[in-house]
C-alpha cells in the first residue's frame, strides 16, 4: 500500500513537472516568435536604408558627372557613399554631415561670390577710356567698376592705381566734399613743418595729435594741428594746408573750415585723384620706388605707418581676405561716404591704391557696402 502511494506521488510530481516544462516551452516559443518578428522588422528597415543609400549614391554619381569641378557636389557623393557602406549608423552621421554641409554651402556661396570676384570675372570692357596712359587693362577694370556703382544713391568718383605697374585711372574725377579725407593733407603739412613745429610744441604733442587724427579720426586733434600750423591762428593754419596742397599739385583740394565747424563760409574739398596721388607718393617714397623726384613728401614712412594703424575698417578693408592689409583714411558726413587706402598683399605682390568718394547719398549704409564690395572686386581683378 505504501509503495503504491509513493508511486502515485512520483507520478503526480512528474506530471506537474512535465506540465511546467510545457508551459515554459510555450512561453519561450512565444518570445522566440516575438523576437523573430522584431528581427524581421529590423532587417526590413536595414534593407530600406540600404536601398535609399544606393539611390542617393546613384544620384550623387549622376550629379558628380554633371558637375565634376563642384566641391559641394563631390562632398554629397562622398557622404552618400559613406552611408551606403556603413549602413544605419552612418545614416545618422550623414544627417549631421548634411546639416554641416548646408551651413558650409551657405557660407561657401558667399566665399564663392568673393572668389568669383578674385578670379576677375567682371564683365568685358565696354570701350570707355578712363586712364591717362592708355592702359587697356586698367580701362577694362574701371569700366567694370563703373558698372557696379549705384545709379540711384548719390554721386560717385573712383581712383585706382596698380602700384606694381604704376598705371592709374579715374571714374568721374571731380572736386567733392572731403569730410575727414582733408586730414591726409593736414598730416602732410604737419610733417613738412615738423622740425619747426617740434621746436615750439613737444614732439609728444605732435605725435599724439597725429596718431589720434589718423587712426581714430579725432576732429579735435585735427583742429589742434591746424592751429599749430598757423602758430595759434586757425585761419593761418588752414592757409598753410592749402599751400601744401598747391605746392604738391593737389589742385582739387582746399580747406575752407575747421572740422565740425559751420560750413556757411566754406567747406573742405578734395578729389579721388588727389587722394590717390597722395597715397601713391607715400607708398613709393616708403618703398624707394618714387619716379617723380620733384614730388617728395616729408615723413612719408611715418604717414604710411599711421595709416596702417587705422581703426576704421568698415569700407575698403571690410571684405578683404585676412592676408590682405589696408592702410586707409575714411571720411563721413551726413550724406557723404569716402575712403582712400593702400591695399597691399605682400605674399602675392599685389599693391594698389584705391579711393572712393560719394556725396548726396540717400543711403549711407548701402554706400559703405558698395565701397567694400567694389574694393574687393578691384583686388580680385589682379588676384588671378
Amino acid at each position: 500500500m505504501k509503495k503504491n502511494t509513493f508511486l502515485y506521488i512520483v507520478i503526480a510530481v512528474l506530471v506537474i513537472a512535465l506540465a511546467g516544462l510545457g508551459a515554459l516551452n510555450v512561453r519561450s516559443l512565444d518570445k522566440l516568435a516575438s523576437l523573430q518578428t522584431k528581427v524581421n522588422k529590423l532587417q526590413k528597415s536595414v534593407q530600406e536604408v540600404s536601398d535609399s543609400a544606393a539611390e542617393l549614391s546613384s544620384k550623387a554619381d549622376q550629379l558628380d558627372a554633371l558637375y565634376p569641378d563642384d566641391p559641394t557636389v563631390s562632398s554629397a557623393a562622398a557622404a552618400a557613399s559613406s552611408a551606403e557602406v556603413q549602413g544605419p549608423s552612418a545614416q545618422e552621421e550623414s544627417t549631421d554631415t548634411s546639416a554641416a554641409s548646408d551651413s558650409s554651402e551657405a557660407s561657401g556661396s558667399k566665399d564663392s561670390s568673393s572668389s568669383t570676384q578674385e578670379e576677375g570675372t567682371l564683365s568685358p570692357s565696354s570701350g570707355s577710356t578712363f586712364t591717362d596712359n592708355s592702359d587697356s587693362s586698367m580701362d577694362n577694370l574701371l569700366n567694370q567698376v563703373q558698372s557696379l556703382l549705384p545709379t540711384d544713391n548719390g554721386t560717385w568718383s573712383v581712383y585706382v592705381c596698380n602700384l606694381a605697374k604704376n598705371t592709374e585711372g579715374t571714374i568721374n574725377d571731380q572736386q567733392m566734399q572731403a569730410a575727414s579725407l582733408i586730414k591726409l593733407y593736414i598730416m602732410g603739412a604737419v610733417y613738412e613743418d615738423y622740425d619747426s613745429l617740434s621746436s615750439k610744441y613737444s614732439k609728444d604733442q605732435l605725435d599724439n595729435a597725429l596718431n589720434s587724427m589718423i587712426t581714430v579720426s579725432d576732429n579735435n586733434a585735427a583742429n589742434t594741428l591746424v592751429n599749430y600750423l598757423g602758430g595759434g591762428d586757425d585761419a593761418a593754419g588752414m592757409a598753410r594746408v592749402n599751400k601744401f596742397c598747391q605746392d604738391h599739385g593737389y589742385t582739387s583740394t582746399s580747406m575752407g573750415r575747421l572740422l565740425l565747424a559751420d560750413n556757411s563760409k566754406g567747406d573742405n574739398y578734395t578729389s579721388a585723384k588727389d587722394c590717390g596721388k597722395f597715397l601713391k607718393t607715400i607708398y613709393q617714397i616708403d618703398k624707394g620706388t618714387a619716379t617723380d623726384n620733384n614730388d617728395t613728401l616729408a615723413g612719408a614712412e611715418y604717414m604710411y605707418r599711421l595709416l596702417k594703424m587705422q581703426t576704421r575698417k568698415n569700407k575698403i578693408p571690410a571684405q578683404m581676405p585676412s592676408e590682405v592689409k589696408v592702410a586707409n583714411k575714411t571720411g563721413e558726413l551726413d550724406h557723404v561716404e569716402n575712403d582712400a587706402g593702400i591695399i597691399y598683399d605682400t605674399a602675392k605682390g599685389i599693391d594698389l591704391v584705391v579711393c572712393f568718394m560719394s556725396q548726396d547719398l540717400n543711403d549711407t549704409s548701402a554706400a559703405q557696402n558698395t565701397i567694400a564690395q567694389d574694393s574687393r572686386a578691384i583686388y580680385g581683378y589682379y588676384n588671378e
